[in-house]
């Protein structure tokens, strides 16, 4: 039965994919978000780990009711922005020409800012995550050594190797051409895995096969010779990471599948090297089942956990904030190995079980909204980006809360800064 559950969902989420490409709703959040969510709930199926509580009636309908509302949120909000699109009276948001050189210098001045925050982070922290001998102790000693502005400028490459693939698909990749914009990409490239996240690499991943896709309006052909490189990629950064870190950690690449109690003494090489993608996306799901009954019983924090991010970036410089920061133990809502719970985990925490009916449908209307911004002004440079980096923050959604990150809103603030120095300013009549 969970064999059929599990092929069930897989199939139900490529037909969304495959509507979310060519469908009515063509690369609308709606269909992306229902592709991605058939997996988080499919995957799980496969019960892997002795750890996995089983799904309770009341979680799959919270569930069902996260996706009734999110559908809900979509419908509404497109019919609303169908007929206000308040961005075409607001002069600034409606800049279509983007200065390429300008873009260039941008690029530049990331690639030369990110290269001096990499050497401060060496001087202070000794080393990068990846080449210590224990890479996840090494990773929280860090981010207690380093201060936060050093360590987000150091991976800057998160931003300026996308920005230099929206020049290659704005003008049309020539390798000659490029060839300096794909020199920074290869370091930045490096320069990231050294940090031993995942995360960040697939960020890039997705923000340029969605920049690809809304840039080059790609047809079969050309999707079949671009794609599947990302994807392989995608693949390889996912699972790969995490067995080097775990390698160089625990002596072991199969240390993951042994916390999590999963046997794979029977797996062929393939197998365990998709391990690390299972836990991801079935363990998150784990963490907000736990999440959800856990604050059944205590009390939720009442919308702190979603100011974390603003209450600890100015906290010491505003010390009155710092009385609406969250207080919570996660060691006693699941393992203390768990740190991520799908977007849903810390609205769970701020809202309780009602977060289920709610919040999905205000981010669908978010996400609709960056939907129309993008397809009435196609050739802007902010509706571009904002609408890749949501593709990005829909993907995540099963794996992450990506709200509660102080990077989301450096990244948004950056694109917004950017937008002005990149692209003219219109004529007026």
């Amino acid at each position: 039965m969970t064999d059929i559950l599990f092929a069930f969902f897989v199939t139900l989420s490529a037909y969304c994919f495959y509507q979310f490409l060519i469908g009515k709703y063509k690369l609308s959040p709606l269909m992306l978000m229902l592709s991605v969510w058939c997996l988080a709930v499919g995957i799980p199926r496969l019960n892997l780990s002795k750890l996995e509580k089983p799904w309770s009636v009341e979680f799959w309908l919270l569930i069902s009711v996260s996706l009734v509302s999110f559908i809900a949120g979509f419908f509404i909000a497109d019919r609303f922005f169908s007929k206000h699109q308040f961005w075409k009276n607001i002069s600034w948001l409606n800049r279509n020409d983007v200065v390429i050189g300008r873009l260039r210098i941008l690029i530049y001045l990331l690639f030369f800012v990110s290269l001096i925050a990499l050497y401060l982070f060496y001087v202070r922290a000794g080393n990068f995550p990846l080449l210590a001998q224990d890479p996840d102790v090494f990773r929280f000693v860090a981010d207690e050594q380093v201060p936060g502005l050093i360590n987000y400028t150091a991976q800057l490459a998160r931003i300026f190797i996308p920005l230099s693939f929206f020049i290659m698909f704005w003008e049309g990749f020539n390798f000659k051409k490029h060839a300096d914009l794909i020199t920074l990409c290869l370091i930045g490239t490096t320069a990231l895995i050294l940090f031993a996240s995942r995360t960040q690499i697939f960020f890039i991943d997705l923000w340029v096969m969605a920049l690809y896709l809304f840039i080059r309006r790609p047809n079969l052909k050309q999707s079949v010779r671009f794609y599947p490189f990302f994807l392989i990629v995608s693949f390889l950064v996912l699972s790969a990471v995490p067995l080097i870190r775990h390698y160089k950690s625990y002596g072991s690449s199969s240390y993951l599948a042994g916390i999590t109690q999963i046997d794979t003494s029977h797996y062929n090489p393939i197998q365990k090297f998709l391990v690390p993608i299972y836990v991801g996306v079935s363990f998150n799901m784990q963490a907000l089942l736990h999440a959800q009954t856990y604050y059944q019983t205590h009390p939720i924090q009442h919308g702190k956990v979603s100011l974390d991010p603003f209450t600890n970036l100015f906290g010491k410089a505003i010390p009155a904030l710092n009385k609406f920061k969250s207080h919570f133990d996660l060691g006693d809502i699941f393992y203390s190995w768990w740190n991520t719970g799908t977007y849903l985990f810390p609205f769970v925490q701020d809202f309780g079980t009602s977060a289920f009916f709610f919040i999905p449908g205000i981010i669908a209307a978010i996400l609709t909204s960056l939907w129309h911004y993008w397809k009435t002004t196609p050739n802007n440079y902010l509706s571009l980006n904002l609408y890749a980096y949501a593709g990005f923050f829909i993907v995540m959604t099963i794996y992450l809360s990506f709200t509660v990150r102080a990077e989301m809103y450096l990244d948004l603030f950056f694109l917004f800064i950017s937008y002005f120095f990149v692209s003219k300013k219109l004529e007026s009549a």
